[in-house]
């Protein structure tokens, strides 16, 4: 399949260090700008469906300006743009790539880089009450095993061994988030990591060897009045192949991962939306398929 060209690799080396340091005043402009419409939103829980059929709306990169834009590039790929080894959609005529790069003018003069994240049309996937049956999000992404070793993430300086070529996230809200707050949590972290010495991916405590379409999925619910977060990973057929139970909240300091250590109650929180907080450079990504529905 086509891989993305990234051009001032340097520069984006110098941008992720600056990531550090600018990780106080990232969260503060985050919740000020894209958060805005989540503190005004009374809409019930919606079903949400992006195939990528027609556009890549709800998702946001650096090709959007201001607070509501981000980073990397989303594109969309159609049956007509297809190399003949690109995967075809996991279902329709079309899909999309997602890539790690620099961001919008906004972010970029705070020194921030990252990859695209999907809050919905007008943000409005996040809500003001937690749902009473909880909610689910699926993302299909293609993952290749030859990309062991080919490619390397980009936050080893933070911690992150770079064999972690991918790292996605779901985060979620307090009820009472105010224009202005600070959120840097809680995010709810999968990561796709290379096996060392094959050509093999490894994804919640399974191996991936054939290249294909998975499914990512995260089941968020109500335990006994605290907020639970599920992964599964899910083949073609729907089987379930590796699942990561009651996943730790992890708090964000730029780019340095924390544990969230504060309570986090159903009563107090709303939804929110995944993100690729990591995506190897060089790698573009294919996504399809995203869906968001209420749980059962």
């Amino acid at each position: 399949m086509k891989k993305s060209v990234i051009h001032n690799v340097p520069s984006l080396r110098s941008a992720l260090r600056a990531t550090a340091l600018a990780s106080l005043a990232l969260a503060a402009t985050l919740a000020t700008g894209v958060t805005a419409a989540l503190a005004e939103s009374q809409a019930p829980f919606q079903n949400w469906h992006q195939g990528f059929q027609e556009d890549t709306a709800g998702w946001y990169d650096a090709s959007t300006p201001g607070p509501v834009g981000w980073c990397g590039d989303i594109s969309r790929v159609t049956r007509d743009d297809m190399a003949p080894d690109d995967p075809g959609p996991s279902a329709g005529k079309a899909y999309a790539t997602v890539s790690f790069g620099l961001c919008n003018e906004f972010w970029g003069s705070l020194g921030v880089i990252g990859a695209p994240y999907a809050p919905g049309p007008d943000l409005k996937i996040a809500l003001n009450a937690w749902p009473k049956a909880g909610y689910v999000t699926d993302l299909d992404v293609y993952l290749d095993p030859a990309w062991s070793g080919a490619y390397q993430g980009n936050f080893e300086f933070a911690g992150v061994p770079a064999s972690t070529l991918i790292q996605y996230a779901a985060t979620i809200f307090e009820k009472d988030y105010l224009v202005g707050d600070i959120h840097t949590g809680p995010h709810y972290f999968v990561d796709v990591e290379a096996v060392s010495g094959q050509e093999a991916l490894s994804v919640g405590g399974y191996t991936v060897v054939e290249p294909a379409w998975y499914t990512f999925r995260f089941r968020f619910a109500d335990s006994n009045g605290d907020v639970r977060v599920d992964f599964e990973l899910l083949d073609r057929t729907g089987g379930v192949l590796s699942t990561i139970d009651n996943i730790a909240p992890t708090n964000l300091q730029g780019p340095f991962r924390t544990p969230f250590t504060d309570p986090v109650e159903t009563a107090n929180y709303t939804t929110g939306w995944v993100w690729f907080f990591d995506i190897g450079l060089g790698l573009a990504l294919p996504i399809d398929e995203h869906r968001q529905r209420p749980g059962r």
